[in-house]
């Protein structure tokens, strides 16, 4: 029976779109084109989507379409457990065209959560005072993030402490590790009393329940969960209603009536439906522009959230060809690959590298939606066999397969054992899609292969740790490295030649040797012999009547030291021995909460404030005119920063580097080698530490520390050189370890001379 009779606009109550939805309609299940792209909304949308029902307001129109016999679709996740599968194949197929991501939300709060199928869950909080503007307040968790988000952002992931401490919580009390969704409720995260129950739990109830029982088996649960506890100093779960007073249990009980409005104004809803031509559907009358639900959907922008050109090309291949999303979900679903590229990035490099093979075809990096169709439905000769190469590519049988490079890749990167120069399984999720192009080409060429030759590998790890760092305008550089590699004549040395031409094209920065970062002082400041003052920016700058070569050497210590931002990939290949022994494995994928944190060697808390201390005792004090921002320069810069296990971090606290690399030789030489602090330089980290005090204020050894915000000349002398010292230290173990003295790389004005 057609689903649309007499009108192109059919209005049905809410409720029974979302059954439908749910997959518990009798006669029409809910099914997505294979052009439509993954859920993307962020807990924040699906809180206001919510807030908007309960509130009674329009969410607006969906648009459908009978499938029947009209293209490849996907089952719309987040049905309901117990939809009738007997009845699937009589049922007629409804394509939801537009309204997918307001549709799942919904269903968020609508089915029951399904353990081990669930990706995100929703929440109402009954004792948390509401945000201004809202009706309740409600709360998101999901898979990866299980413990919920700020409570002031709910985009924003809860701080480390409490994400580290809810864990600990439910370990300790529930005995799991890995099912955190199915039985952790929300992180408080700054609310004075939390008081959450599963949104969609509630919602059900509702629908079985006279209103007075369904408030007195909302109480009955109140009374009884236990909520995450961890402002006492330890990590637990109690049960909140018995300390609640009067107050707070007349508070909570207004909110249970209001949700009792908002499920009545729910209940009474209506939404309507637009139908789209099933036509649009067809995959005959492909032509070299795009096809018809191609165009459609660039049109009505996807419920004014505008496909990327990554979606857009993912979905169009999706829907052309529909075997290409089960060949990327099972490629994506391989742990040496999801850590490197998002589904989408997946897609967009198969059609990158499938496109070297194709005559006339110049290389994208980010192909345009236009530069797609172009690609896939050229003027000249055979779209389809276009379609078939990319096909073999994302296959999973054969030797020029994605499946296949991503393979020889890891094993000719990956760390080894100790000493070697791979990279340690935690720097993977740091290399970005056209880096990863790059050297997933390497292999498509032939020049990293299985078995390993150890030439090519340590050619391609150079080159690897050096973009990171050094390649300024990363597209343009993948697009000079695909160009070199399809020029070259024979594969030797093919890393450091696209060094070279990335840096002859402006695109990177030369690497120059220690040496000549010692000849303009950039190793120790005191050199400059100014009142042994803290230099910020200014210690990167080159003066007018220097030359280009000088400038290019300061402006590529500049991006080593990296004062800008307190997190140093780099640090997880220097210290590769140490973070090869953390826990984790992010090779299954990008981990929300890593093992380990990027640690201030000497705290923030040190030096990054002044509040509180008198003038003439500030680090702010004993700055160089014009770099005012010195203290963050030294205190940010790679030196000053270490890879630390979290655990280990968190126990640390504010404490100086005296005192974290204790007393016993063993435990300082322990503590060094794992931080990659050279011998000797445990003096200067101890000197820029707070000086040690009696009660009386003598000084003396083995005493404790004075106030960590109080700052002499000496202290302050002391930071700048123990960082300084430690950042050009960390230089000459990358250039020495990775084997740059091998690259004699000329840099653009070297050519241009």
């Amino acid at each position: 029976m057609p689903f649309f009779t007499d009108s192109s606009i059919r209005v049905l109550p809410l409720v029974t779109w979302l059954d439908m939805a749910a997959g518990m309609s009798p006669e029409y299940k809910v099914v997505l084109p294979m052009i439509q792209r993954g859920f993307v909304w962020k807990p924040a949308q699906i809180i206001e989507l919510w807030d908007s029902l309960l509130q009674g307001m329009p969410i607006g129109t969906l648009m459908a379409s009978e499938m029947d016999g009209h293209g490849a679709s996907l089952a719309l996740r987040g049905g309901h457990p117990d939809g009738a599968s007997d009845a699937v194949d009589a049922r007629s197929a409804l394509g939801l065209v537009d309204g997918q991501q307001r549709t799942l939300a919904m269903l968020m709060g609508w089915t029951p959560f399904v353990p081990g199928a669930a990706r995100h869950r929703l929440w109402i909080d009954f004792g948390d005072e509401p945000p201004a503007g809202h009706l309740l307040r409600l709360r998101v968790t999901t898979r990866n993030q299980p413990f919920g988000y700020r409570r002031d952002d709910p985009n924003g992931r809860l701080s480390m402490d409490d994400r580290r401490c809810a864990r600990q919580a439910y370990e300790a009390d529930k005995h799991l590790t890995d099912a955190m969704l199915e039985v952790a409720r929300p992180h408080p995260a700054g609310a004075r009393i939390s008081l959450p129950l599963d949104f969609a739990g509630v919602v059900n109830a509702w629908r079985t329940l006279s209103p007075e029982v369904w408030k007195m088996d909302i109480h009955r649960q109140l009374e009884s969960i236990e909520v995450l506890d961890c402002r006492a100093g330890h990590a637990g779960l109690k049960a909140v209603w018995p300390g609640l007073d009067d107050e707070a249990r007349r508070r909570i009980d207004a909110r249970i009536d209001q949700l009792a409005d908002g499920l009545a104004r729910l209940f009474k809803a209506e939404i309507p439906l637009l139908r789209v031509d099933p036509a649009f559907f067809s995959v005959d009358k492909a032509d070299a522009i795009e096809p018809p639900l191609a165009r459609l959907f660039k049109r009505i922008g996807s419920n004014a959230t505008p496909l990327s050109n990554a979606d857009y090309i993912y979905s169009v291949l999706k829907h052309l060809m529909p075997k290409v999303h089960g060949m990327v979900e099972r490629l994506h679903g391989e742990g040496h690959v999801a850590s490197l590229l998002s589904a989408n990035d997946l897609v967009m490099s198969a059609l990158r590298l499938a496109a070297t093979g194709w005559e006339g075809e110049s290389d994208r990096d980010n192909p345009s939606k236009e530069d797609f169709h172009r690609m896939i439905w050229p003027k000249s000769g055979d779209g389809s066999q276009r379609q078939f190469a990319l096909t073999q590519l994302l296959g999973e049988t054969g030797d020029q397969t994605l499946g296949r490079y991503f393979r020889i890749v890891q094993d000719n990167l990956a760390y080894r054992s100790e000493g070697d120069q791979g990279l340690p399984r935690h720097i993977f999720p740091y290399l970005e899609r056209q880096l990863v192009q790059v050297l997933l080409r390497l292999a498509q060429v032939g020049y990293l292969t299985a078995p390993v030759s150890e030439a090519s590998r340590a050619d391609a790890l150079r080159l690897t740790l050096w973009w990171m760092q050094w390649v300024m305008d990363k597209p343009k550089a993948s697009r000079i490295a695909f160009k070199v590699m399809r020029d070259a004549e024979g594969h030797g040395n093919l890393g450091q030649r696209i060094a070279e031409a990335i840096v002859q094209e402006g695109a990177g920065l030369r690497v120059p040797p220690p040496e000549a970062i010692e000849r303009l002082g950039l190793h120790d400041s005191s050199r400059k012999g100014i009142d042994q003052r803290l230099f910020g920016q200014s210690r990167f700058a080159t003066p007018p009547e220097d030359h280009e070569e000088h400038r290019q050497i300061r402006e590529f210590y500049r991006h080593w030291w990296r004062p800008w931002n307190y997190r140093h990939p780099m640090l997880l290949w220097l210290q590769r021995d140490y973070v090869h022994e953390l826990p984790g494995d992010p090779m299954a994928g990008m981990e929300d909460d890593t093992p380990y944190d990027f640690d201030h060697i000497l705290p923030h808390a040190h030096w990054g404030g002044w509040t509180g201390v008198s003038e003439g005792s500030r680090l702010l004090d004993f700055l160089s005119p014009g770099d005012k921002d010195a203290h963050h320069v030294i205190g940010n810069g790679i030196g000053n920063v270490r890879v630390w296990h979290a655990s280990d971090n968190r126990s640390d606290g504010d404490a100086s580097p005296r005192v974290k690399m204790g007393q016993l030789e063993h435990e300082r030489a322990a503590w060094m080698r794992k931080s990659a602090i050279s011998d000797r330089q445990d003096v200067l980290w101890e000197a820029c530490s707070p000086v040690l005090l009696l009660t009386d204020g003598e000084e003396l050894s083995g005493a404790i520390e004075a106030d960590k915000k109080l700052w002499d000349r000496e202290r302050a002398q002391a930071f700048q050189r123990a960082v300084e010292h430690r950042t050009f230290d960390l230089y000459q173990r990358l250039y020495q370890d990775a084997g740059f003295d091998r690259w004699l790389i000329t840099s653009s004005a070297d050519v241009a001379a």
